[in-house]
Order: structure tokens, then C-alpha cells, then sequence
């Protein structure tokens, strides 16, 4: 071996380096394992829209994941979401992290939000002035009986696509939970 060494005077040090590495390599492939374990694929009760884990509970009437926060929405749009421990027997409280934008209060004016969940319709919000806002309402037992709940949200006004933004535009939204009362 020693003259092997002689021979190539770096073997010594890229052995030495490929052994430092070596339980390292172990180590990632242990985290990996352990982070997908984590990941069950069960629904969640609250989403972070930009948790890319999320998108398959965003059913409908949302837009590609923007600055990897948040994402545009229609005037329509549906979540699925896992109903929290005992909501069945006590309820729950539903929250909708949205910002209104100012380009939108400017272009049409007021908005108006309503939450239903599974066809039970919680009642409408106006905003009237840009900004962050919690669209937030008490859930009752009834409405969240079974493994997953369907959320769907209506916004009165949008702007419809254009040359500019072929998109339907409604409410920008970054989190969406079913909360334990």
C-alpha cells in the first residue's frame, strides 16, 4: 500500500476525506427517512398554502404558490381539511388568512367573503379597506362530522383575466384551518 501512496500522492487525502464523509452520507439518509415518515400523507386541519405538502387539499379556485407564502385566488375556492380532535362533538373554529390588496379595493371597490362548510353557509365578511385580514367563524358539531370536511369560500368581486394577467383574481390567501375549539 505504501507504495500505491508513493505513487499517487492525493490518494491519502481523498481516502481520508471519503471516510470523514462517509457517516455523514448515513446521517442524511437517516433525516430523509425520518422526514418522510412525518409525512403520512393524512389530510391536515390547517393548511399553509405554501407548504408544497398542501396543494393536493387546495380542491379548487387556487393559483400557482407565489414567493413560496402564498397564493392568488378565484372568486371561488375550495379547501379539504381534516376536522380537529373532538370537532364532532364541540366544534370548531375556521380561519382564513387573506390580504386584500389595494389594487383591488381601487379596481372594485368593497369585497365581500362567505365560508361554507359542507353546504352549512357561515355568513359573509366586508372588507372595505385594504389590508390583512382573519375571516374567522365558529363551526358547529354538525358540520363536522367524518374524516374531511369541504370548505368553500365565495368572493362577491374579482378581476376577471386580462392581457395582463390571464387569471381570475380574488383574494391573495396564505393559511386555512379548522382550529379546536
Amino acid at each position: 500500500m505504501e507504495g500505491t501512496l508513493n505513487r499517487y500522492p492525493l490518494l491519502a487525502p481523498a481516502l481520508a476525506i471519503l471516510l470523514l464523509l462517509t457517516p455523514a452520507c448515513r446521517i442524511h439518509k437517516k433525516n430523509s427517512h425520518a422526514k418522510a415518515a412525518e409525512d403520512d400523507g393524512q389530510l391536515v386541519s390547517v393548511i399553509n398554502v405554501g407548504d408544497p405538502r398542501a396543494a393536493v387539499q387546495l380542491t379548487r379556485g387556487f393559483h400557482g404558490l407565489e414567493h413560496d407564502s402564498w397564493r392568488w385566488t378565484m372568486k371561488n375556492f375550495t379547501a379539504t381539511l381534516r376536522p380537529p380532535a373532538n370537532a364532532a362533538n364541540a366544534g370548531a373554529t375556521l380561519q382564513l388568512k387573506l390580504t386584500i390588496p389595494q389594487v383591488m379595493i381601487d379596481r372594485v371597490g368593497d369585497m365581500r367573503v362567505e365560508g361554507r362548510v359542507n353546504g352549512l353557509d357561515l355568513g359573509p365578511q366586508t372588507y372595505t379597506q385594504p389590508g390583512d385580514y382573519i375571516y374567522t367563524r365558529d363551526v358547529p358539531p354538525a358540520a363536522l362530522s367524518g374524516d374531511a370536511v369541504s370548505i368553500d369560500f365565495h368572493v362577491d368581486k374579482g378581476l376577471p383575466p386580462s392581457d395582463q394577467d390571464t387569471r381570475e383574481l380574488a383574494l391573495i390567501v396564505t393559511t386555512i384551518g379548522l382550529l379546536p375549539k
